[in-house]
């Protein structure tokens, strides 16, 4: 009995957790203004995390401030924690920025990971 109740739960269970990795896995591409709106409310709770591609507008503050525009054209500040890359952030770089928005009187995109395009 316990070995069929195993089996059910496997069947079962697999492809459910396979569903919801690939449906709520996957990160939105988004810009600075849509991010704003994924941010939270709750101080203890993180904001989902989304990409925003975005052009490398002025880099000499890197990684603490870089000033970013995204494909709308609205420029944002961006502060990167994340492992740094293989070459430094240049103005005109198209990078894709994973990370989520800290909001408040100077909202800033807090990025932890970057792809180049």
């Amino acid at each position: 009995m316990l070995k069929k109740l195993i089996i059910i739960s496997a069947l079962v269970g697999i492809p459910l957790a396979v569903w919801i990795a690939s449906s709520y896995g996957d990160l939105k591409e988004v810009s600075f203004e849509g991010a704003q709106h994924t941010e939270t409310t709750s101080e203890s709770d993180q904001a989902p995390k989304v990409i925003i591609v975005s052009t490398i507008v002025d880099a000499t503050g890197a990684p603490s401030s870089i000033i970013c525009k995204d494909a709308t054209g609205a420029e944002f500040r961006t502060q990167f924690t994340g492992a740094q890359p293989e070459g430094p952030f240049l103005a005109g770089q198209v990078v894709r920025f994973v990370g989520h928005v800290h909001g408040g009187g100077d909202a800033y995109f807090h990025a932890t990971q970057v792809y180049a395009k």
